[in-house]
């Protein structure tokens, strides 16, 4: 298992940032650029919690992932992955978290991964291990500039 957490500072408070993580209407794709609308479907959705799959092309084919989302825990929305081609479940999910600073909010991501067998899990996993950190932080700070901008038009 493999974890990757980023840290990163937003001007929007904790609320906004973290409505991001449970808005699941066309505008997801808009603010997280690895969805993709093609290969977006709420199953499911209550008060506090959704049933999702998303998918990004990645040249070889489609990623997806189906998660649990649960933002029932105050400053945190969390997705526990319930099935995918890549990713093994049980044991990989992502958090989305923030906490508020004089500035705006502190905003954490965190993945936690595990892989499946097979060549498709083998081939993201090392690429996970060993390029992961740089990709999922220049990803996450490009999520805070997209919000950022959405949250201002």
């Amino acid at each position: 298992m493999t974890t990757i957490h980023i840290v990163a500072d937003s001007p929007l408070p904790p609320d906004r940032v973290l409505a991001s993580g449970h808005d699941f209407s066309a505008r997801r794709a808009q603010i997280f650029s690895a969805v993709r609308l093609d290969h977006f479907d709420v199953h499911d959705l209550g008060e506090d919690w959704a049933d999702v799959t998303e998918g990004t092309p990645v040249g070889i084919g489609v990623n997806w992932e189906r998660c649990r989302y649960d933002w029932s825990r105050p400053g945190s929305v969390k997705a526990i992955v319930t099935s995918s081609n890549v990713y093994a479940a049980p044991g990989s999910s992502w958090e989305l978290r923030a906490s508020p600073t004089a500035g705006g909010s502190r905003v954490e991501m965190i993945w936690v991964r595990e892989f499946t067998r097979g060549p498709r899990g083998a081939i993201f996993g090392t690429l996970f291990r060993l390029a992961g950190k740089p990709i999922f932080g220049r990803y996450a700070r490009e999520t805070l500039e997209h919000l950022r901008t959405l949250d201002h038009t």
